[in-house]
């Protein structure tokens, strides 16, 4: 696992389950290879979620705000992690970067919770 989590102490397991979730389910050897810091701080005057930016050839500093509900969170988590994979795999076209990581964040998030067998 190459996952790390700085910034504001808020529901980091989320972050790690998110993870985890995401390269089993998704992205395989792939994504997680690659080093991911999820840093949570406060976005509100950025008005954004969190975004994603590629540190080096092999690692990316995932910005996740902090005061994110439960699905929110995992969403956004799952989004940002499509970019990275979207990085290694050189998409570059923002509308198609967009319209597949909302469309896998919410295939996830669903695919997630019903394996959980139910949705808090």
């Amino acid at each position: 696992m190459n996952i790390c989590i700085s910034g504001d102490k808020y529901c980091h397991y989320i972050a790690f389950d998110a993870y985890k979730y995401f390269c089993n389910h998704h992205s395989g050897d792939t994504f997680s290879k690659k080093e991911i810091e999820v840093h949570y701080c406060d976005l509100t005057e950025d008005n954004v979620l969190g975004w994603c930016e590629r540190v080096d050839e092999d690692s990316w500093l995932v910005t996740i705000h902090n005061a994110l509900g439960y699905e929110e969170h995992f969403r956004t988590l799952f989004h940002e992690f499509t970019h990275v994979v979207q990085d290694i795999f050189g998409i570059k076209d923002e509308e198609i970067r967009e319209s597949q990581a909302y469309q896998i964040e919410g295939t996830m998030y669903r695919e997630m919770c019903a394996s959980l067998k139910s949705v808090p």
